[in-house]
């Protein structure tokens, strides 16, 4: 057991979907999805919970990452529902 990156720097397995609810703050969420997300394999699910676009519903860093996530071009979002947004790995081109 340890910090989230910690534990991510030792684990050498891929996944078929990684959910990250964790910490909300900058550093914690940033964590997460830094270490963790590369993991996630083509055609494997990235869940990010408690995505709120407006500031006055929830912390700001789910949504940061989940903004990233689709940004980066390694993920597309397929479902949400409530502030759980569920995304694709994409297959690289």
């Amino acid at each position: 057991m340890g910090p989230s990156s910690v534990v991510a720097a030792h684990f050498d397995q891929t996944l078929d979907v990684l959910f990250i609810d964790g910490g909300h703050g900058a550093e914690v969420a940033w964590a997460d999805y830094e270490s963790w997300t590369p993991k996630v394999l083509e055609g494997g699910l990235l869940m990010i919970h408690d995505v709120f676009e407006d500031p006055r519903d929830g912390g700001r860093p789910p949504y940061e990452i989940y903004l990233a996530a689709l940004s980066s071009g390694r993920f597309e979002q397929t479902s949400r529902e409530g502030s759980l947004r569920v995304l694709l790995r994409l297959k690289k081109r």
